[in-house]
This record gives structure tokens, sequence and C-alpha cells, in this order.
């Protein structure tokens, strides 16, 4: 049986923060996060309640708190359709003409569902695929990635562990600091665990609060790391 997913909303957009920032992509939010962040924008993707499912992505896309489930092929097809100009039938197997030649997946958390399956078809489309995960879910490992980010997520209010096997595979390892004991954390987790080859530190303030960037800026020069500024908040894009 293939394997379906919880989809919350699918749009092109420029990334507006990390390594990859000014890149156009297509973004791809699953649904469903147990982590609990405070300072997360997108809670209304927490929670998985059945009155919120949907039966087209159509009648979910940017509605907060509502999904659709679709099969990996079902994604391609619709991403190819609306930004591949693969035209405007919805065609499986159909493949990236022009667009953005990148898709994000995010959340929510995406690694609570396995995405092996969708990465190999999104590839066979003619897509690049990224992940933005918490490190705190299995569903990245194997999936065939040609970027992952792991934005690690620490004793936050869910409970859940940042898996050592996550960190491991990250391209780029992005931190949210708004005080200076999630630096600690981050040094702690760092020190802790085997990292990839050329892996990116980035440090990203939170809430674009002035003292979080500050603290930023001023870790930054210390480390050598890099800095990720939410671009796209200031230019007011999604």
């Amino acid at each position: 049986m293939a394997q379906t997913y919880l989809v919350n909303d699918i749009y092109a957009s420029i990334q507006g923060e990390g390594v990859m920032t000014g890149v156009p992509m297509v973004l791809l939010r699953l649904h469903g996060c147990p982590v609990g962040c405070p300072f997360c924008d997108t809670k209304e993707t927490w929670l998985v309640r059945d009155e919120d499912q949907r039966t087209t992505i159509s009648a979910a896309l940017g509605a907060d708190s509502l999904y659709a489930m679709m099969s990996a092929s079902e994604i391609s097809a619709y991403i190819v359709a609306t930004y591949g100009e693969g035209g405007p039938e919805l065609q499986e197997g159909a493949t990236r003409k022009a667009g953005p030649a990148w898709v994000l997946i995010t959340g929510g958390e995406p690694g609570l569902q396995p995405l092996a399956e969708l990465v190999g078809v999104l590839q066979r489309a003619g897509y690049s695929v990224a992940v933005e995960t918490s490190g705190t879910a299995e569903g990245v490992l194997g999936a065939g990635l040609d970027w992952v980010c792991v934005s690690p997520k620490i004793a936050m209010p869910g409970g859940l562990r940042v898996l050592p096997a996550v960190v491991a595979i990250a391209d780029e390892i992005k931190m949210v600091i708004g005080r200076e004991r999630d630096f600690v954390k981050l040094e702690q987790l760092l020190a802790a665990t085997s990292l990839k080859r050329g892996a990116t530190i980035s440090l990203q303030p939170m809430s674009q609060s002035p003292a979080a960037t500050r603290l930023c800026m001023d870790k930054a020069l210390q480390t050598g790391w890099r800095m990720s500024v939410q671009v796209h908040k200031y230019l007011s894009i999604k």
C-alpha cells in the first residue's frame, strides 16, 4: 500500500532563512507536530484532528489547521502542474519543465512520516529535495534527501529527544537562539554528536528580537558560525 502524507500547505516562495536564503523553492508543509515549541509560528499544524481533514488539497491549502491526505504521486503531480509548468491537468509521472528547482519539506514535523517514497517521486520529477526538521523524528533517515537542515528543538514541552542519528546527517544545523542558555544547549549537542563533514552551523535570532539578534551576532563573530536572518519576515512574504 502506498504511503500517504498529511499535507497542510503547498506554495512557492523564496527561502527566507539559513544557508539557502534567496533560493526559489516550493514549500511542502506536512501536518502534525508533537514538539510544542513555545515560539513556533505554525502552531496550526500541531494537532491532527479528523474534523480538520479535507478530501482535496485545494480545500486545505492556506487554511490554518486543515490538511488533506495525499500520496507521493499526487503531491508531485500537483507541484509540477502548479509550479513546474506541467499544464493545468494533474498527471502522475509528469516532470518539471520550469519554476523552482527545489522542494522544501517542512512542517509541522515532517519526520513523523517516512519520507523516502515522497523524496524519490519528487526527484524523479526533476526536483532537488530539502527538509527542515526538529531532529526528533526518524522519518528523514534513509530518505535520500539532497539537503537536510536540522533545527534542533532541545528540551521542548513535548518532551522529545533530538536524535543523534538525525543530527549526524545534517548539512545545516540551524539553532533558534533567544538567550545565552540556548547557545549552551547547542554547544552541548554538538559536543555529543558526530557531525557530517562540512556541516554548517547557523544561529537564528528568536522572533527577531533586538537582544536575540545582538546575541547571535556576537556568537557568530566569536565562533565563526553563520547567522541566519529570517529575511521573509522582513519582506513580509510567506
